[in-house]
């Protein structure tokens, strides 16, 4: 069946490109061009160009959900390309924004994917607590994209993670273990009944990771076999993810930005904001920690290390609001 889901058009693609910075050998015209290479033998690496430098340039960020007047997050996807494309002041999004915007550049560059939904492992929020991978896992509510190449694999691809995100296309490969991101970390999938499931030929994807060899590895997301969800169902998982007191987006503020070597090759490092917590990781190490304390300096270390800015009357939508920092 042929898709009748939303495309950008090609003037809307090069905007894309120069939004995130892709190299001109990657930016090819939205059409047969960009089909021909992304159903081809170098369909990997583009899709693996286009993910870190989407990494690398769009951040990770709730801050919808605090700095602003309405508290409230469209995810159609025009709305999120004049967000995060057009508007010029460096904004990005959380899940449902960033993958979704994703999701429909790949359908204009030709790739062939289908959205799914995972499940987040509860050693991914803020104060994780499950390791070995078989702990508790919340409801759906994360969208991913997979991906079909020429070699006939599929690959999870995955820009709206957040903090120690899945920085390359991952191969959905019993067990293997790949390098995320240097020294040491390491990720993988696993193909596994979950602990809490009592169908017991139902399987779930399980991605893991781990900081080094030493290291356990712990569960981050589950999702299904062969599952698509569909862009109705993104609007009932983002009506909760952005308005419910159990999701820890509408009461921490939240913005990672991934940090890309000097040739552009590899995702190296993060910045991260959490609450009122600003912290560098360049290969593996914390080589800058710094308690904000006050609006005005988060909002100043927004825009110096992750390229965020705010105008007054988003930075006044924090007041009353139990995310605020000290104003002084």
């Amino acid at each position: 069946m042929s898709s009748s889901r939303p495309t950008y058009t090609p003037d809307q693609i090069f905007q894309f490109y120069t939004r995130i910075k892709l190299p001109p050998k990657w930016r090819l015209p939205a059409g047969p061009d960009s089909q021909a290479v992304a159903t081809g033998p170098e369909g990997y690496e583009y899709l693996y160009a286009l993910q870190r430098y989407t990494l690398s340039h769009i951040p990770f960020e709730n801050l919808e959900l605090h700095y602003s007047r309405t508290k409230h997050i469209d995810i159609h996807p025009e709305i999120l390309f004049e967000k995060i494309v057009i508007s010029g002041n460096g904004r990005g999004g959380y899940c449902m924004e960033n993958n979704n915007l994703f999701a429909t550049v790949l359908r204009s560059l030709g790739f062939k994917f289908y959205t799914t939904c995972a499940r987040v492992s509860s050693a991914a929020g803020p104060n994780g607590d499950v390791v070995g991978g078989r702990g508790f896992f919340y409801g759906f509510a994360h969208l991913l994209n997979i991906v079909t190449l020429s070699d006939g694999r599929r690959y999870m691809v995955d820009v709206g993670f957040g903090a120690g995100s899945c920085t390359r296309p991952l191969p959905l490969e019993e067990g293997t273990v790949h390098l995320n991101m240097r020294r040491s970390q390491q990720i993988r999938l696993r193909y596994d009944i979950l602990e809490a499931s009592e169908n017991l030929e139902s399987k779930f994807w399980i991605w893991e990771k781990r900081i080094s060899e030493e290291d356990s590895w712990v569960a981050m997301t589950c999702f299904p076999e062969n599952v698509e969800f569909l862009p109705q169902d993104f609007e009932m998982m983002n009506l909760f993810c952005s308005t419910s007191p159990m999701t820890f987006f509408t009461h921490i503020v939240l913005a990672v930005k991934f940090i890309l070597s000097e040739d552009g090759e590899e995702v190296v490092g993060e910045d991260l904001i959490i609450g009122g917590r600003y912290q560098r990781r360049i290969d593996g190490v914390k080589v800058e920690v710094k308690e904000l304390k006050s609006e005005q300096e988060r909002i100043r270390v927004l825009g110096e290390k992750l390229g965020i800015r705010l105008d007054e009357h988003q930075q006044n939508g924090i007041l009353g609001m139990v995310s605020m920092l000290s104003k002084k």
